[in-house]
């Protein structure tokens, strides 16, 4: 059956059943019920399957151990439910061609529409807090861009730019993924950040489990999509922990500990660096206003420390003037550092 058949609150009940499997076996009652639900028409049987099956479609490699036994709780219920699939009867091929191009006339404008990406931005200097359509909330640093497509089965997003710190709804069904260059992160319900900044991808686990995997562009879901490689193993981060790589497929990256308060200053309006390197300062003091600073030499390698509002570009670049050997060259809206 296509999944266009089935109606959003069959889904819904579907979603809701699974849900239920994603906490272990049901108790004697409910499982009951579920079977009786399953029983009463095909339609039902194929939502069930829709949902059971949602996983496949980011590829093994994304799912986590729990998310496997949750997949194949539902499949198995699928199985053993499967004996009341009720045969379907035959179509003509001229009604099959008939109702073909009624959906394509009719609900053609409408699926362009569900297809477009809601894309969320902010300019220098601004922060927002996005909540989206599932529950989960998206929050925005300065100079930041995320596209986001919720689909019945599925919720993918893109980080074009900047930072931004994602809070995601629970639904072990619903993969929540979000793409930045060759990257591709993978969560449930889970809070994780990601930045692009000086052509690498930073992620910070704080609750939860996310899977990084390599995406090549143009790669579609399955084989192709592989689990990014630290040392060899794979890149699953767990809370506490930075991962820290390049924008492109294979590129070297390494796990290091993440201070969660210190990370997360940006949201009340403050940039905390401790032993920093200066050109990663710099990337992110640059998002916070049109006055710039650029970095001369070797100066990008010395290590900075201090506490900032987002914004006051002039203090920092007095801060760094008077705690580093280094010069600092102002004309007009750009502020250049140099070694002495």
């Amino acid at each position: 059956m296509s999944p266009r058949a089935l109606s959003a609150e069959r889904l819904e009940a579907a979603a809701a059943w699974c849900l239920e499997l994603a906490d272990g076996p049901l108790p004697g009652v409910r499982q009951r019920a579920l079977d009786a639900w399953l029983a009463e028409s095909p339609e039902n049987l194929a939502a069930f399957e829709r949902s059971s099956n949602l996983w496949r479609q980011v590829g093994e490699g994304a799912a986590s151990p729990e998310l496997v036994a949750v997949r194949q709780r539902a499949l198995a219920t699928f199985r053993r439910r499967n004996q009341w699939r009720w045969a379907r009867r035959a179509v003509t091929s001229r009604a099959m061609t008939a109702a073909a191009a009624t959906v394509l006339a009719i609900g053609g404008a409408a699926w362009w529409w569900q297809a477009a990406p809601d894309v969320y931005r902010t300019g220098l200097g601004e922060r927002r807090v996005v909540m989206l359509d599932d529950g989960s909330r998206a929050s925005l640093d300065a100079a930041t861009e995320v596209d986001v497509r919720l689909h019945g089965d599925r919720r993918e997003l893109q980080l074009i730019s900047g930072r931004a710190k994602f809070d995601v709804a629970k639904d072990p069904l619903k993969p929540f993924s979000v793409r930045a260059g060759d990257k591709l992160v993978v969560a449930t319900g889970t809070s994780f950040s990601m930045e692009m900044v000086n052509g690498k991808l930073r992620v910070i686990l704080y609750e939860g489990r996310v899977v990084v995997l390599d995406l090549p562009a143009g790669a579609k879901r399955g084989a192709e999509i592989l689990p990014a490689k630290i040392a060899g193993e794979d890149a699953a981060l767990l809370p506490g922990r930075e991962l820290v790589v390049g924008m492109s497929v294979q590129s070297p990256a390494q796990l290091t500990e993440a201070d969660p308060v210190r990370s997360l200053a940006w949201e009340n309006g403050q940039l905390v660096f401790e032993d920093e390197p200066l050109s990663l300062a710099v990337g992110r003091i640059n998002r916070y206003s049109a006055r710039r600073i650029e970095l001369r030499g070797v100066a990008g390698r010395m290590r900075v420390n201090g506490v900032f509002n987002t914004g006051d570009v002039e203090a920092f670049a007095t801060g760094v003037e008077q705690t580093l050997p280094v010069r600092v060259i102002r004309e007009g809206d750009v502020i250049t550092i140099a070694p002495q």
